[in-house]
């Protein structure tokens, strides 16, 4: 009996520029890479929480 196998490139992670990546980049004090959308109000919302401005 032959069986058939179907082989499939590995799919690469889709980076979201979302809320948590926001605080995430705040938190390891890395410069904002926008400054709209949820990423910037994660990004402010973890300043504002810590009261540290990470640049």
């Amino acid at each position: 009996m032959t069986t058939l196998t179907i082989s499939q490139a590995p799919t690469k992670a889709n980076i979201q520029n979302d809320y948590a990546s926001g605080e995430f980049d705040a938190a390891i004090a890395l410069p904002p890479k926008q400054t709209h959308g949820e990423y910037w109000q994660g990004y402010l919302g973890y300043t504002a929480k810590t009261g540290n401005a990470p640049f």
